[in-house]
């Protein structure tokens, strides 16, 4: 018989088998009934004959179910029995560009570390789940989150995967996810067949066997049904003699990955009346023309600029070869030179290197023109000021290449009318107030997350909407107030009290949502109003959990209030309006005589801060003495700050003069650089304290620290030897750098376990390290650079499997690394430029995942290993300057993700063949190689994506 599919050959071999079943029934029943006919009555011959019929009935309908149930392609189960409450998510949707679904024992250090790597260094936010994570009988609400709210799944099936329940539990959810969300899931066939995986065959098939007792046959029917769901995918066949090999697997994802991941500003997810002002930037943009054009969107504060700028980029940077979005200029300039800072973050977002610093407004400029002048750019510049020089916009506009667009956002319309004048084609937006439709849909997004209220708040909804006039920050605001609130007495006491306020105070409008907030999350709230705008959301968690305010549940009600938002940097951000909404009500609760958050920055700051009243009850102090002429304070006011929590002094000299023993009980944070202190021994010691930065002090070691600290900045100190830290058991991050008197580290350092972040970079007189530095497993970061005097690194350092960067910047006496180096396979980032190493040990080709290789005038460097060729992951090697080097290793092009090689030494005289393998190469630099007599042939008509710099 001929089978036209797989299903057909099945059902043709079931249909043999139940036959010759139903012939052997109906035998046996022949026989039994012609007994019976013999020896009883006609009734017992029907029974004989109605139990094998419904036998055989039963058979039939197993047969059928099983082959449905094994053979179609997906299916949709009928309940989940995975599924956790969308109450516990803790990954909303959109909060992961890529889930990586593998077997931890087969790829976790290897395939998957790789992918995880590069996708990381990409910017692509990626979800690695830890072992942690897989515990008990259902997937955890983590997993679950995270799987339904990426964009994308890479499921790498290796020889081993069938043997995890864990493995087969999230091909479940992610097929599902497919099927119901149109997630894209890439395959990738590590070593293993497709076949193998789409028809269960060999290890796939004993895989499944194992799991027989760990699953219902439900359970297991889901497993194969997911299996063969993937197995007909299209994905990534690896194998061991095919010419495609993992490096290049890993770039292809990544390049898909980059199609899907957020290169976006993270900004509004529903979004009213802003296509049409899209589309109307856009023209006045001409974006047709291979020109540059520059436009200023201006308006009142909240009425949606920043929103717009962030939707126009989120919809146009992926036509421009680089993009950058600068948010909230204004706020995050301050305290430091504008221009410095802007051309910091301009050069940070261009080049995707967080740590970028500018040192001066020229190498800064010279920088970013050599970027701008060959990259098609989008920039936006949100919330500019005349703190700002206009000589810098005017700059970026000369220096951006043709096709390139440039956006300013302010509330400043005269800014955009000087700009102007001296560039003719800035056009200008003015924004608009929302019409009363879409004003209407976004408040009642907002209130019942719906685009249009119900019909018993219709009207009342229309009256608070005609109230707000049109301002989208106040419909958000109101519309969050409202949230929940179900019965139409309280709105209608709602609208009296609002229609109270006038409409150009906006401040007052906003505060309608902190009110509702009860007292922990107020406290929250003027927290980061004060101390926290800008700062990482983990410190923030930390420090209010040290001050039992519940962070985990106070946080999610002020985002949903919409009165703070959680950036793409996990940086915890709000609106100025709503900062200076939440200033106002500190000085309200202070002229009243309650206050508990305080900032002084006036002449006479030092002066108020003494003549207090009602100290007792402060809780923040922020004391900015930059403008103030009498710095003297006496230590008595502190003693009377019996409920201070977070403390910042700004710019002090000769200042609390006195004992300050017993004083701020409570605190928990504390800034305090330039301190004119010798010693905190008996003066000053809290227990609760979790995070002190005493930068530029001049703290001998005789002091002890808290043992509560979690952080602890003793950079530029005036110490020569490390305080005893033995009872920081607790301690993640020491800041040294910059002690220039610390001459050793003592070998007690080994009991900072916890420790994570150790810098000790420009700390001239230290000469060698300990043994012991081998013992702090759990460090990522390690920065030793401008130790001029280091001389050698312990072998114990090895041990140091963790760490990620190892910064040897400067280190002009370090002549050689240790020879088991290559054991520290965590490291991504190695710097070592201006050091003495004259070689790099044959381990150094180990460091699977390095990415950053810097060796920039190693002046000694003769040589380089050839195991450095199998660096398969890294990015950047830079041995400019490095003029005894003579030769580049002959394989070379081995280093398929090699994008930028910074060769420009003077005893090369040539370059190896292989040189025009480097497939992702960028940017080779040639300069200084005055003796290079031969280019290979091949390497002559090779085009770079880029440019070739000689």
């Amino acid at each position: 018989m001929y089978c036209s599919s797989k299903i057909d050959c099945k059902l043709t071999s079931q249909y043999h088998y139940l036959a010759s079943m139903v012939q052997f029934i109906l035998s046996i029943t022949r026989s039994i009934s012609a007994i019976a006919m013999e020896h009883y009555n006609h009734w017992l011959v029907v029974l004989i004959w109605v139990l094998p019929v419904l036998v055989i009935l039963t058979i039939i309908t197993i047969i059928i179910r099983s082959i449905l149930t094994r053979d179609r392609p997906c299916v949709d189960p009928p309940s989940n029995p995975f599924a956790a409450p969308s109450s516990t998510s803790s990954s909303p949707p959109g909060s992961w560009d890529v889930f990586l679904s593998f077997h931890g024992g087969d790829t976790r250090g290897s395939f998957t570390a790789h992918l995880y790597k590069a996708l990381h260094d990409a910017g692509v936010r990626t979800f690695m789940d830890e072992p942690e994570l897989r515990t008990g009988e259902e997937i955890s609400a983590g997993l679950f989150n995270a799987i339904h709210g990426s964009k994308m799944c890479v499921v790498v099936l290796s020889e081993n995967f069938a043997y995890s329940k864990w493995c087969l539990k999230e091909l479940v959810e992610i097929i599902s996810c497919q099927r119901t969300k149109g997630l894209v899931v890439v395959p990738v066939f590590y070593y293993v067949d497709p076949s193998d995986v789409r028809h269960r065959r060999k290890g796939f098939m004993e895989g499944l066997r194992s799991q027989k007792n760990a699953g219902s046959v439900e359970m297991v029917q889901k497993w194969e049904t997911a299996l063969a769901a993937v197995g007909r995918i299209k994905g990534h066949h690896l194998q061991k003699h095919a010419n495609e090999n993992e490096a290049d697997v890993v770039q292809k994802i990544m390049n898909v990955a980059l199609l899907q991941a957020s290169m976006k500003v993270h900004g509004e997810e529903h979004l009213f009346g802003v296509d049409s002002v899209i589309e109307e930037i856009y023209k006045k943009l001409q974006m047709e023309l291979n020109e540059v054009r520059v436009i200023g969107i201006c308006g009142m504060g909240g009425i949606g600029k920043t929103t717009i700028a962030k939707a126009f980029y989120n919809n146009y940077f992926n036509k421009f070869v680089i993009s950058c979005f600068i948010e909230n200029v204004k706020q995050k300039s301050q305290g430091a030179d504008p221009l410095v800072w802007l051309l910091e973050q301009l050069l940070v977002k261009l080049l995707r290197k967080n740590d970028f610093k500018v040192t001066d407004v020229g190498s800064g400029i010279r920088l970013l023109k050599e970027i701008l002048c060959f990259n098609k750019a989008l920039i936006v510049l949100d919330d500019l000021d005349q703190s700002i020089p206009s000589d810098l916009q005017i700059k970026l506009c000369n220096l951006a290449s043709p096709g390139s667009r440039i956006i300013f956002t302010t509330r400043d319309a005269n800014l955009l009318n000087q700009l102007k004048e001296d560039i003719p084609e800035v056009d200008i937006y003015t924004v608009k107030k929302l019409g009363q439709n879409d004003s209407l849909e976004l408040f009642s997004y907002h209130t019942f997350r719906k685009s249009m209220p119900p019909e018993m708040f219709r009207e009342l909804s229309a009256e608070f909407v005609t109230y707000a006039g049109g301002l989208p920050l106040a419909l958000k605001m109101l519309g969050s107030s409202l949230r929940g609130r179900n019965h139409v007495s309280f709105w209608e006491a709602m609208l009296i009290k609002v229609q109270k306020i006038p409409m150009d105070q906006i401040q007052e409008i906003l505060q309608l949502s902190y009110d509702e907030l009860d007292e922990t999350e107020k406290a929250i709230f003027l927290d980061i109003v004060f101390f926290f705008v800008g700062n990482d959301k983990d410190d923030a968690v930390y420090a209010f959990k040290s001050c039992d305010f519940y962070p985990d549940l106070g946080i999610p009600v002020l985002e949903e209030r919409c009165l703070i938002t959680v950036d793409e940097c996990n940086r915890l951000q709000m609106h100025n309006l709503i900062q200076d909404m939440g200033r106002k009500v500190a000085r309200k609760e202070f002229n009243q005589g309650n206050g508990r958050y305080l900032r002084l920055y006036q002449e006479n700051a030092c002066e108020r801060l003494q003549n207090l009243e009602g100290a007792d009850h402060i809780e923040l102090l922020l004391l900015d003495l930059t403008r103030s002429k009498a710095r003297q304070l006496t230590t008595k006011i502190f003693r009377k700050l019996c409920k201070l929590r977070l403390l910042e002094i700004i710019d002090p000299h000769n200042i609390l003069s006195g004992d300050l023993k017993n004083s701020c009980p409570e605190l928990r944070y504390m800034r305090w650089s330039h301190s004119p202190w010798t010693s905190v021994n008996a003066k000053f010691r809290s227990q609760r304290l979790v995070c002190l930065d005493m930068s530029y002090n001049r703290l001998d070691s005789s002091w002890k620290p808290p043992a509560s600290l979690k952080s602890l900045n003793m950079s530029y100190s005036k110490l020569k030897s490390i305080p005893n830290l033995s009872e920081l058991k607790v301690l993640e991050r020491l800041l040294l750098q910059g002690c220039q008197n610390l001459s050793k580290v003592p070998s007690t350092i080994s009991q900072l376990s916890k420790l994570g972040h150790l810098d000790m970079g420009s700390c001239r007189l230290l000469r060698e390290l300990p043994e012991s530095i081998g013992q702090l497993t759990l460090l990522r970061l390690f920065n030793l650079s401008h130790c001029v005097n280091l001389n050698q690194l312990p072998e114990t350092i090895t041990q140091l499997t963790r760490l990620n960067h190892l910064k040897l910047e400067c280190c002009y006496n370090l002549k050689r690394l240790p020879e088991r180096i290559g054991n520290m396979q965590g490291l991504i980032t190695f710097h070592a430029r201006w050091s003495g190493i004259e070689q790099l040990p044959d381990s150094f080709g180990e460091l699977i995942n390095l990415v950053h290789l810097n060796l920039f005038w190693c002046k000694n460097l003769t040589a380089l290993p050839d195991s450095i060729c199998k660096l398969m992951f890294l990015k950047e090697l830079n041995l400019g300057g490095s003029h005894k080097l003579k030769r580049l290793p002959e394989e070379l092009g081995k280093m398929q993700s090699l994008e930028r090689l910074y060769a420009g030494c003077e005893e090369i005289n040539e370059l190896p063949d292989s040189i025009g393998e480097l497939s992702s190469l960028q940017v080779l630099n040639l300069s200084a190689c005055r003796n290079l007599r031969y280019l290979p042939g091949h390497f002559l008509v090779y085009t770079f994506p880029h440019r070739m710099e000689k």
